[in-house]
Order: structure tokens, then sequence, then C-alpha cells
């Protein structure tokens, strides 16, 4: 098949800015609604959302799960960059946005950025969150003065995913007509669902029997957490007195002692469970654990009770990790999008806008230390400076404050036999012998490996040869070494060796 390319560009520039499969076009969707329904299960069968949500989110366990991501989000560290480093618009943009964040704090209430990032992560449980931006002028430039958190039940979304504002005028609310007004942040969204996925929709109906489950057991521990007094009286006793000692077992639960007339006997009956839970207890629990789920994705640590698995543990924390990462995109998407109408306001659309990045310092610890140990005698020659500061570690000021390495002391060799000057003397010539050979080694491959390779090294940094020349000229430079006088070394020392090995042979046989 021929593919005609004058045909193809004549029949897309006939659909410039049409969609084919829009909502009005969907056999299933009745009408243009005014707006579109918020397709979260929680929301469409009770209406309530935002107040179920809220309950959800007063519960002791969910409460722990929250407290941890926001502990975890607010150990982070952030900085506005740009990617344009050889564009000076780009970077007046960046400057202006980092001075804008360090001159303003965000409204009234909230006084610190971090925190309005962690309301626009929230919306990881809710769906979407919304942010008022108040623009206004300041040294010259055009920046919003306040960014102000408004609750969800004022927003909402048309078939088209355009953001409607509830309003006295509006009830019904109307499309946003300035979206540099408003910053959505959303949490898996689609065009079908501009809404977003909210996690505390998921953990509505662990919730829901949680709650009842705490009904029954606060109602088992009522009835049956105490002992049960059984009070027998005596045959013919008088309905009076029958009367007298339920009244003594009744005072007995506030006095703790009880006075029945004589020919009467009290028992205590104590409830047996069966089993080391009550089921409303594993109700709960499991209910906690699919609620973890849900909020952290902590699967092998909720699943996994009174075990310790430290390979699950490790694991659980690397998937902990992965999805605070893709959490925090969305705040970084949102100021992102607050940097990119700062720049057009000020600099125009053309000009690359700074996104926001997060970051956390790791100290290096003694593996990054062996690291560069194993770089510097292989000869690589890593950068002291760079070491101590990826360390940590302050520079001496003088020798007198510098920290030297202990001094090697040379190990005292042991013998059998301390007096026989003989082994000694032979012992310390071997000594001699082994280290001249080694010396001789290492002179030889400096002279023949290192040296050639330094140079050659020293001057493709010069002349600004790829990483492919370099390669190139050192697989060029390895061929053309002269190893001879190092086999020779090698020959004699293990010839020496065979040698020494027959002659304390010869010695033992002899003794």
């Amino acid at each position: 098949m021929v593919l005609d390319i004058k045909r193809l560009v004549r029949s897309v520039r006939g659909v410039f800015g049409q969609q084919a499969a829009a909502a009005d076009t969907d056999p299933y969707f009745f009408g243009r609604l005014h707006m579109l329904p918020n397709p979260d299960p929680v929301l469409r069968a009770m209406g309530v959302a935002d107040t179920v949500y809220a309950s959800i989110m007063a519960d002791a366990h969910v409460i722990g799960e929250i407290r941890s991501i926001r502990g975890e989000f607010r150990g982070m560290d952030y900085r506005v960059v740009t990617w344009a480093e050889d564009d000076a618009k780009a970077q007046q943009a960046r400057d202006l946005c980092e001075r804008w964040m360090q001159g303003f704090r965000p409204n009234a209430v909230v006084t610190d950025w971090l925190e309005i990032m962690w309301q626009m992560l929230s919306a990881i449980f809710t769906g979407y969150r919304v942010h008022e931006l108040v623009w206004d002028a300041w040294e010259g430039f055009v920046v919003p003065v306040n960014v102000i958190d408004r609750p969800n039940r004022r927003f909402g979304f048309d078939v088209d995913a355009q953001l409607m504002l509830k309003t006295r005028a509006e009830p019904v609310g109307a499309v946003v007509e300035d979206p540099y007004r408003f910053i959505v942040s959303r949490h898996v969204a689609t065009m079908s669902n501009p809404y977003g996925s909210p996690l505390l929709s998921g953990c509505f109906w662990p919730w829901t029997f949680k709650t009842g489950g705490w009904k029954y057991f606060v109602k088992f521990c009522e009835r049956h957490g105490l002992p049960w007094p059984v009070a027998r009286y005596g045959l013919g006793a008088s309905e009076a007195e029958q009367d007298q000692l339920a009244q003594a077992i009744e005072a007995m639960i506030d006095s703790g002692y009880a006075v029945v007339p004589e020919g009467s006997s009290v028992e205590l009956l104590v409830a047996n469970t069966s089993g080391s839970m009550l089921p409303q207890e594993s109700l709960i629990n499991a209910a906690n654990r699919e609620m973890s789920k849900c909020l952290t994705g902590q699967a092998m640590i909720a699943e996994l009770q009174n075990v310790g698995a430290r390979a699950a543990t490790e694991t659980a924390m690397k998937r902990q990790s992965d999805i605070n990462d893709s959490d925090r995109d969305i705040a970084s998407a949102s100021m992102s999008q607050i940097f990119r109408w700062i720049t057009t306001f000020n600099f125009g659309e053309d000009v690359p806008s700074p996104e926001l990045e997060f970051f956390q310092i790791n100290a290096a610890g003694k593996d990054r230390a062996e690291t560069y140990q194993i770089a510097a005698n292989m000869g690589a020659r890593p950068s002291r400076k760079a070491m101590l500061e990826e360390l940590n570690i302050p520079q001496a000021a003088d020798d007198a404050d510098a920290l030297l390495p202990a001094p090697k002391q040379a190990p005292a060799a042991e013998f059998a036999a301390a007096d026989d000057a003989v082994l000694i003397e032979s012992a310390q010539a071997e000594d001699v012998r082994v280290r001249s050979a080694a010396d001789a080694a290492d002179a030889a491959l400096e002279a023949a490996v290192i040296e050639p390779i330094a140079r050659m090294l020293d001057q493709a940094e010069r002349d600004g040869r790829s990483l492919a020349d370099i390669e190139a000229e050192l697989t060029k430079l390895v061929g053309e070494i002269d190893n001879a006088e190092l086999i020779g070394v090698m020959r004699q020392a293990l010839q020496w060796s065979y040698a020494q090995g027959y002659v304390d042979q010869d010695t033992e046989t002899a003794d």
C-alpha cells in the first residue's frame, strides 16, 4: 500500500482542533450536562462525601497513617530549578520565583510553603484540591500575593474537564474563565473522571465495618468484661429474702462485697471465649490493615503481624518510598504551574519556566568513604575536597588540627625457638627479597601501565575528547605497552618461590 502524504496533510488540516471521541459523541452519555457528576461511589451514593471523608480522617488509625505520610513529606527539602541554563530570561524567571517564595507567606493562616504543598499533595485523599491565586503587582512584577485553599464543595467540572465555580450568583456552577486564578491538584485524574481517585473512598467500607465492630466489641466488653455474680437462695426463701439477695448482688458491683442472708451462696462466672482473639477484634484489625494498604500501600507490613521479616520490611520501605515520590509529584506539578504563569506574565510565553524539585540530603557513610579509597588506590585521583564535602567532614585548619593516620609498625616475627640465630637471619633475608621483588613489580607496573594511561587521560582532558575517543585511545595504548620487564620479574619471583620451597622441605627432612 502506497502512503499518500499529500492526502494525509489535507485531511489533518481539516480536523484541526476537532475531537472525534468527545463526550457529546458517547452513545452512553445522554445530553450535555451542565456539570459532570463526581463518579466517586461514596459521593454518588450518599451525597455527603466531604462529611464522610472528614469522619474517616478522624479515625485514630487513619490519622496515624496520614501523620506518617505527612512526616515523610515534611522531611524533604525543595528548590527552584531551571533546565535552560544558557537562557538569561529563564534564569531571571527562576530568581523571581525564588524571591517570590521568600518574600511572601501564602496566606493569613498558613505561613509555610511546605504546608501549601502538603495541601496540594492531600489531593490523594479526596481526589482533588483547589487553591485560589490572588494576583497583584510587586516590585514591578505580577505575582500571586496570596495562595488560599478552598473547599472542594465549591467546585466541579464540566464534560470538557473545565473547572466550574459555585457562587451565590451561580449556585449550580459556572466555568472559570480565567484559569490562572485557580490551581487544581488532582490524583489519578482522567478526562472521563476529572475529579480524581480519592484514597479515602477506598477506606469507606473498611472504616464502616470497623465502626460497627467497635460497637459490638464495646457491648461484649460491657457484658462479659466483668464476672457474672450468680446468687443461690435456699428452698423456701420468701420473696422479700429473694429481693434482699438481689439488692446485695447489685450493690456488689460498686462496693466489691455483699451481705447475703444465711443459707444463700454467691458464685462468680467468667466468660470463656474460644481462640486468642475475639471476632469483633479480628474485624477491627482486618479493617485497619485494609485502610493501611489503601493509604500507604504497606501491604506486606500490614499483613505480617507479629513477624520479624527483615526482607519484607526492606521491600515495604522501598515500595513506600516509590509511592511517596509519586505523591510529591502532585505538589511539584502544581507549584511548577504557578511558576509557569509567573514566567508568562513577566517574561513572555516563550521563556522556559522554572520547576519545583524536592530533594533530600543523605549523609554519606562508610561505604562511600571506601569507594573513594578504592578509586584512589586504582590511581583515579578523586577530589579530596569533594570527598570531604560529601562526607560532611570539615577541612583541618592546620597540621596541629589535623587527624593523622597512625604509623604502621612491622609485625614482630615469632619463632618456636627464639634463640636460633640462623632461622632469624634466614627469615629476615627472605623478607628483604620479597620486598625487593614487590617494589620492582610496582615500579615496572607504574612505568609500563599507570604513567602512560595517566598521560593519555590528561592530554584527552585538555583536548576535550569524548568518551568514545578516550576508549579507542586507551585500547591502542594498552596494546602497545611493553610488559616484558614485568613478566621477567614475575618469572624470577616464581622461580625463587619454588626453590625456597624445596630448601624448606629438605631442611625439615634433615631435622
